[in-house]
């Protein structure tokens, strides 16, 4: 039990730790109910963060049943780690991210796989993209690092150059796998 609780708090860390990285930020969400993609089923899903390597952990930190509410992905088992979280497909089986956090609207990448049953993730940070592709996207670097983006397409634009810049380099940061 010990075991599992530290495995909790270890993985609540690291997602503070993405939530203060140099991500994408707007006040209000870009994503809407009509604009919202369903990309993977409800049903119950499990949670392995991964290790800076890219090897996921040896277990899940997280497994409930996930469903569909209003195009957002919600559970009533307690630490969903992306509670609220809507998907816009960008390009096959890329999607952005959207998760609401208590300062605004945060914006990751997703890919889904085997038709659905698998979804992993990754959290951009806007330090990746040089000054001339931040200036291009129309956007502004904060002091901590943070871009905000304005609509939904500048959102796309930015993702589609952040993809483009960090190229093979990218890291997967979380898997969900359907569990039944």
């Amino acid at each position: 039990m010990r075991s599992a609780a530290l495995m909790i708090r270890a993985a609540a860390l690291g997602l503070c730790a993405l939530a203060l990285s140099g991500c994408f930020l707007s006040e209000e969400e870009l994503i809407g109910y009509w604009g919202a993609d369903r990309p993977f089923e409800e049903g119950v899903w499990a949670h392995w963060p991964t290790h800076p390597d890219g090897t996921e952990w040896e277990r899940e930190t997280w497994r409930g049943d996930v469903q569909l509410e209003r195009r957002r992905y919600r559970s009533e088992i307690a630490d969903f780690p992306h509670e609220g979280a809507r998907f816009k497909r960008l390009h096959e089986n890329i999607y952005l991210a959207q998760i609401p956090r208590d300062d605004g609207v945060g914006y990751g990448v997703a890919w889904v796989y085997e038709a659905g049953q698998v979804v992993s993730y990754h959290q951009p940070d806007c330090g990746a993209l040089s000054d001339t592709a931040v200036e291009e996207a129309g956007l502004t670097r904060d002091p901590e690092g943070f871009c905000t983006v304005s609509d939904l397409d500048q959102l796309e634009a930015v993702m589609r150059a952040y993809l483009d810049a960090v190229g093979e380099d990218i890291s997967v940061d979380g898997v969900y796998r359907q569990a039944g």
